[in-house]
């Protein structure tokens, strides 16, 4: 609707699809992302009673598109789409949309987690371990997990080198790279820039609303929050990567892809000509600009202009970004790290040994395979 974030872009840009296309309509219709009603469900629930209701297009985030393409809802594109759409995408979101070395879906609107933080509190981005722990201004981010762990930790994990699965793709954690990151927790807590009232927190939002209100002056937010409520403090906040190891950026991003479901010629050839018309750089960058998503192109991002410091900053990210591991890669090993980092921080265990517990509950005991 028009009073949706983007909204208001999008019919617009619908209703222009429409006029140069006469010969095409486009309906639009809005389903939840979740749960009973969602687009997923629908696709579920309507071939054995009425086929013929179902979408030509559907939107999907990432792990109900893994569920459409293992469940043979949606149609592989390679071969349909022109090649230029994917090849126009950055690596990550082209990965987004890859499933078991097929094309399922292309990216359309993309999410990741960041840090925000006063620049008048720090000389340097706090992008490192060190960083952190030089200053004396708390550590904000969502320790409580929504899932299985928390992604801040997540992201600190794999950019120590850490892995989910090994050679032969079984779940494995690696011990001294959590070791390095609980290491980096156990000191963050002693100095007293981590608090375990953390674990109170599993959504970025709710950091958010502590550092805009100006209770915190270094916290995880996600992009999208930021985009939507950035206005009162852009001039005093800094942009940084989550702090790891090295000081390298780590960037897990998320997403929506557009999907195809029809398998009448016809209406196959319509739906990828709407998907063309809207992936097109500015219709991207126009929507996503006022939806507060990022694209999936830089040159959609490059439609935000170069007064706004921010596309700059994502541009480098989504560059060199990997895609958050799938629920089914990360679900073995998420719970053996977040029951380390809560073993440091709630019972004062000492890292190395809350390392060894979790790689061994996720490994086995060598000794005794």
């Amino acid at each position: 609707t028009s009073e949706t974030p983007g909204g208001e872009a999008l019919l617009e840009q619908l209703v222009t699809f429409d006029e140069t296309h006469p010969d095409v309509r486009v309906e639009f219709y809005s389903k939840r992302a979740t749960g009973p009603g969602s687009a997923i469900a629908y696709l579920r629930s309507a071939p054995p009673v009425a086929p013929g209701i179902l979408p030509d297009l559907v939107l999907l985030d990432h792990e109900r598109l893994l569920d459409a393409a293992h469940e043979k809802l949606i149609l592989p594109l390679d071969g349909l789409v022109d090649p230029a759409l994917p090849d126009a995408l950055y690596p990550a979101a082209l990965a987004l949309g890859t499933i078991d070395d097929q094309l399922f879906g292309l990216a359309y609107v993309l999410e990741f987690e960041h840090m925000v933080y006063r620049l008048s509190s720090f000389e340097e981005p706090p992008n490192s371990f060190a960083a952190v722990l030089t200053g004396s201004v708390p550590y904000l981010f969502p320790a409580a997990p929504k899932e299985d762990v928390n992604l801040t930790t997540l992201t600190q994990y794999l950019a120590a080198g850490g892995t989910l699965v090994d050679a032969e793709d079984m779940p494995h954690l690696d011990a001294d790279a959590l070791q390095e990151v609980l290491t980096f927790y156990a000191a963050g807590r002693s100095k007293g820039v981590i608090d375990p009232a953390l674990f109170q927190i599993s959504d970025a939002a709710d950091t958010w609303i502590s550092y805009r209100d100006r209770q915190a002056g270094l916290a995880a937010v996600t992009s999208t929050q930021y985009l939507v409520d950035r206005q009162s403090v852009r001039t005093s906040t800094g942009l940084s990567g989550i702090p790891t190891p090295d000081g390298l950026p780590t960037t897990l991003i998320t997403g929506w892809s557009w999907a195809l479901v029809s398998t009448d010629p016809e209406r196959q050839q319509a739906a990828l000509e709407l998907l063309s018309f809207l992936l097109s750089p500015v219709n991207q960058g126009t929507y996503t600009r006022a939806a507060a998503w990022l694209p999936s192109q830089p040159t959609a991002l490059a439609v935000w202009g170069d007064t706004d410091r921010y596309p700059a900053f994502a541009n480098t990210a989504l560059n060199a970004a990997i895609v958050q591991p799938e629920l089914a890669v990360r679900g073995p090993v998420g719970p053996a790290l977040q029951d380390a980092l809560e073993a440091v921080l709630l019972n004062n265990v000492l890292p190395a040994q809350a390392a060894s517990d979790a790689a061994q509950a996720v490994n086995g005991d060598p000794q005794n395979p």
